[in-house]
Formats: C-alpha cells, sequence, structure tokens
C-alpha cells in the first residue's frame, strides 16, 4: 500500500512491500548535488592510496604527476611531488593520502600525512578531485578536518585567540575550489603541473585555520594569507564552509569566496579572514568582513572554463602529525527536485531504482548511512528487520 504522511516538515511517501520491509524517501527541493563522499566501501573505496580511488565515479588525481613535461621544460622546478616518497617498515609503499577506515558504518576518512622527508615530500604534493564545471555560482562546499598532533596541548589551551601558535606546530595543509585549466597561469612556459598560485579559493591549516585572498577582482595569483582564524591544535573537528561567488554573483561580490569554521560542539562560526575595524551588533562586536577576490578566477586562463574541482594539498614536513578530511559535499547554485525512485518486486527480493544516492535507517529520524550510490539496489523481500530508506540528492 502507499500512505502520505509529513515527517519532520517535508512531505513523504512510504510504500510496504513483502514482508514487513518499509521504505521511507524524503521528498524535498534541494541544491544541485556535484559531488560529495565519506570515503566509504558503499562508494569503491578500500584502505589505502587515494589516488586513482574510488572504484565508482570520478577518482582523486595527482595534479602534479607530469615529470616528462617538467624534465624536458623545467628542469629545476621542484615542487612536484609522487605521493608515495618512502616505504614502511614491512616494505610497503608510504601514501601521503591514504583513505583509511572505510568500512566504518557512517564512512572513512582521507588521511593526509608528510613523511617526515624521507623522500619528496620536502616540497608540495597537489592532488584534485574533479566535479561538473560551474560557471555560476554560488558554489559551496562543505567538509570536516582534524589535525592529530603528537605534542601535549596546554591545559590553558584557548581556541579564540591562537596563543598558542607560536610553540605548537602548524600543519600546512590545504583544501579549495579550483579552475583546473589555471594550473598554466603561472608564467610563460605553462607548466601543467599545479603550483600555489594557481589556487581559486585557498583554504588551509597551517600555523593558524586561515585563507589566502587577493583584492576584489585582481585575479593574478598572489594574495597573501591572512594568518588569523580559529585554532584546530587541541585535534578539535572542525566543520568547514567555502562559497564562491562567480559570474553571476552581484557585482560586489563577483569572483570573491566567503570561508569559515565552526570547532565541533560549538555554536560559533569563525571566519578565515580579517578586518581590523569592528560594529556593534547587537551588543556583540562583530568584524566587518570586506569581499575577499580569488587568488586565481574562475576562467582567467581559458573563458571557457570554470570551477571545476576540489583542490588539496600537502606542503612540507610535519611528520608525525597528520589531518584527517571526510564528510565532503559540493553543491551548486541550480535548485533540483528530488531523486526519482521506483520500487519493484523481482521473485523474492525488493529491488530499488534510484538516482542520487540511497541511505538506509533502522528508525524514520534515523541516523541515516549510505548503502548504495550505484543503482539499483535490492534487498531481501523477506527481511525480518524493517529498515526505512531514502534517497539524497
Amino acid at each position: 500500500m502507499k500512505t502520505f504522511l509529513n515527517i519532520n516538515g517535508k512531505p513523504t511517501v512510504l510504500k510496504f512491500l513483502g514482508c514487513g520491509l518499509l521504505l521511507l524517501f524524503v521528498a524535498d527541493v534541494q541544491a544541485q548535488l556535484l559531488y560529495k563522499t565519506k570515503f566509504s566501501a558503499v562508494e569503491g573505496y578500500t584502505n589505502g592510496w587515494a589516488i586513482g580511488q574510488p572504484s565508482i565515479g570520478n577518482k582523486w588525481i595527482n595534479a602534479n604527476a607530469d615529470w616528462d613535461w617538467a624534465n624536458a621544460n623545467e628542469p629545476g622546478y621542484n615542487p612536484l611531488n609522487n605521493g608515495h616518497s618512502w616505504t614502511n617498515a614491512d616494505g610497503t609503499p608510504f601514501y601521503i593520502a591514504t583513505a583509511t577506515n572505510c568500512t566504518a558504518p557512517g564512512g572513512g576518512a582521507l588521511m593526509i600525512a608528510s613523511d617526515g622527508n624521507y623522500g619528496t615530500n620536502a616540497q608540495t604534493y597537489f592532488f584534485k578531485m574533479d566535479f561538473p564545471k560551474q560557471v555560476k555560482g554560488p558554489i559551496t562546499v562543505s567538509w570536516d578536518w582534524q589535525f592529530h598532533s603528537t605534542n601535549t596541548i596546554p591545559a590553558d589551551y584557548d581556541p579564540t585567540n591562537n596563543n598558542y601558535s607560536g610553540s605548537l606546530p602548524g600543519y600546512d595543509t590545504g583544501f579549495t575550489l579550483s579552475d583546473y585549466a589555471n594550473r598554466t597561469a603561472d608564467g610563460s612556459t605553462g607548466n601543467p603541473n599545479w603550483k600555489y598560485s594557481e589556487l581559486c579559493t585557498p583554504f588551509r591549516l597551517s600555523t593558524f585555520q586561515d585563507a589566502r585572498h587577493n583584492q576584489q577582482g585582481l585575479c593574478g595569483g598572489s594574495g597573501d594569507w591572512n594568518n588569523y582564524g580559529p585554532e584546530f591544535k587541541d585535534g578539535k573537528v572542525l566543520h568547514m564552509k567555502l562559497i564562491a561567488y562567480v559570474t553571476n554573483a552581484p557585482t560586489e561580490y563577483v569572483n570573491t569566496y566567503d570561508a569559515f569554521a565552526q570547532r565541533d560542539g560549538e555554536a560559533l562560526w569563525q571566519t578565515g579572514f580579517r578586518e581590523d575595524t569592528t560594529v556593534d551588533a547587537g551588543g556583540a562586536n562583530e568584524r566587518i568582513i570586506p569581499a575577499s577576490g580569488m587568488r586565481r578566477c574562475a576562467g582567467e586562463t581559458d573563458p571557457t572554463s570554470g570551477i571545476n574541482c576540489l583542490m588539496l594539498w600537502m606542503n612540507g614536513n610535519q611528520y608525525p602529525n597528520y589531518v584527517l578530511v571526510s564528510n565532503i559535499r559540493v553543491v551548486g547554485p541550480d535548485a533540483v527536485a528530488v531523486p526519482v525512485v521506483s520500487v519493484a518486486l523481482s521473485g523474492a527480493n525488493v529491488q530499488m531504482t534510484f538516482t542520487g544516492w540511497l541511505e538506509a535507517a533502522d528508525a524514520p529520524q534515523g541516523p541515516y548511512t549510505t548503502v548504495a550510490v550505484a543503482s539499483p539496489y535490492t534487498v531481501s523481500a523477506a527481511a525480518a528487520a524493517q529498515k526505512f530508506y531514502r534517497a539524497s540528492n
């Protein structure tokens, strides 16, 4: 039978098939999902080097691996890094970017760890994930990352004013939305390998949790780090958000971006940018944040290009500390309808055909776990346990 309900304020369809199998589909209008991952086994990840994974859909790619070009044209170019520069005690390669805990119920993480300068990681390693090109905005990416330090955290550690930025080690790893065509923009040589100055919206864990930007409309690389932002060195998870504004934005926002961070368990969202002037807003001083221009603007090298990839990096030596990255989600500006889902009996099984991602839970309120990213998905109609399923976009 089919019953229409309303759960948590959202129109919902429930279908009963077979012996007690309950399917819940959330109907909602959402932003356009461009890419998401939890580094889970159901997405096709296995524990190990992230480059070339997952087995389903787009894969992580080494973004500065064109050794032949560099050797032939710029033999002195040294930021190249192959991402696996030495071996572990058992003789296996040490990889700087690895997928880990992929079989965990809620998904795993991307582990980014430098090699202690045993090999090539004295320089920068860039790696990227592509998604459909976006020539208008806003484009939003959210993710979680967490710094794991071997240093003792002082008892009076204060996450709001960077008291220990000098005594606790930084960790220069970064996360950005970018236009991959810009990798050839720096200089006249056309080096196809990524460089720092080609990044569009660079955000990093370093001495501070901060971001690099230009004046609005300046583009052209360069820019400066703010050296300002929430502390992260006590190992708390940081919930992150970048919002990029491109061609269709109001004039005062074109080719700018916002960067925010929220420490887990705290209500305060902190910005990665800083303006020294403050304004009294309802009794609380708030910083006036000016429009912060992209370091390289989308379409700067190729006018037909746009924001089309995530770019992450690891720079220098912070071994044995490391960073975990997970729960990445990129959404575009266009509203789309709820994913299409159809359900049919197939012998002793129930087959769900869907778009988006299929998630399951033991109760209507969740928590939901991704069970499939490729349609169709089949379960036994005779399953004793009641399960709730929803399609997520």
